[in-house]
């Protein structure tokens, strides 16, 4: 696919592939705005001078790392355009990702990690990524011939050995994940204990009570963290666990109250200015 297509792509947010996989090589000057889909994505870097921007910490990208950016995540990158900007990205459907073996092992298991530890660049030992790298390459070139007999079924097999191989890295790398982010404790303490506390009362005045800090400076350093206010970024989560919820099978009115709002018709407002659609039409 080409850059212009890719850009629409992210622009849109949406995934109607249970997979995809793009190779992008970036020359030009180029400014992304916080945002999140409902996907989700691997990045491996290859070359460029990038900072990663990833719910409130930033990771400068060195050769080789993966970034794993998780459905309904806030992001952005920051590139320095004087270098090529050379990546390789993935994305994954919740669908495909849900798939389990037997004994219930998740193809997930590397975003639950991510999320977890709240940590989300990994660098493998070399002879991982060297294998990793190499399974990718060759998901590329299945994906130039898809078309051909039988050509899904083995796009599908070589997203599935992917997936298998890195998660397997992760469970025996644990300390591959990336320590070394930049970010202020304190907005990443907020944002974890928010997305806790999603169902309770909250706002810029508990919060800051809560974590003994200056409302109003928690209220810029958060803004400038996520690129969305307090106000904002509780609303954005609370109306994504409640189409989780309603997708899952409850009623909208009761997901309005399980995910913190108070008022049926405020709720509803929200909600089709960020998903698009009433919830009772999601259902």
């Amino acid at each position: 696919m080409s850059d212009k297509g890719l850009e629409q792509y992210e622009k849109t947010g949406y995934l109607t592939e249970p997979f995809r996989v793009f190779h992008l090589r970036d020359t030009k000057e180029q400014e992304f705005a916080f945002h999140y889909h409902e996907f989700y994505k691997i990045i491996y870097f290859v070359e460029g001078k990038v900072e990663y921007k990833v719910e409130g910490k930033t990771y400068r990208l060195k050769p080789h790392d993966f970034v794993l950016v998780g459905a309904n995540v806030i992001h952005k990158p920051e590139i320095d355009a004087a270098v090529p900007y050379n990546r390789y990205i993935i994305y994954l459907s919740e669908a495909f990702l849900a798939e389990t073996n037997e004994r219930g092992e998740s193809l997930k298991r590397c975003f639950d990690e991510a999320q977890k530890s709240q940590m989300r660049v990994v660098h493998f030992t070399p002879e991982s990524y060297e294998k990793i790298v190499d399974c990718l390459l060759r998901m590329v070139e299945i994906e130039k011939h898809s078309g051909e007999y039988l050509g899904d079924l083995l796009l599908k097999a070589a997203f599935l050995e992917f997936m298998v191989l890195f998660n397997r890295k992760i469970i025996e790398q644990p300390r591959a994940f990336i320590t070394t982010a930049v970010y202020h404790e304190k907005v990443v303490d907020v944002i974890a204990y928010i997305g806790e506390h999603l169902a309770e009362e909250m706002n810029a005045d508990i919060l800051a009570e809560q974590f003994y800090i200056s409302k109003y400076y928690l209220m810029r350093q958060f803004k400038e963290a996520t690129g969305y206010s307090i106000h904002q970024y509780i609303n954005e989560k609370r109306i994504q666990m409640a189409k989780r919820m309603i997708l899952s099978g409850m009623p909208a009115l009761k997901a309005c109250y399980e995910c913190g709002f108070h008022d049926y018709s405020t709720f509803a407002r929200r909600f089709k200015e960020i998903i698009g659609t009433s919830p009772s039409k999601l259902g």
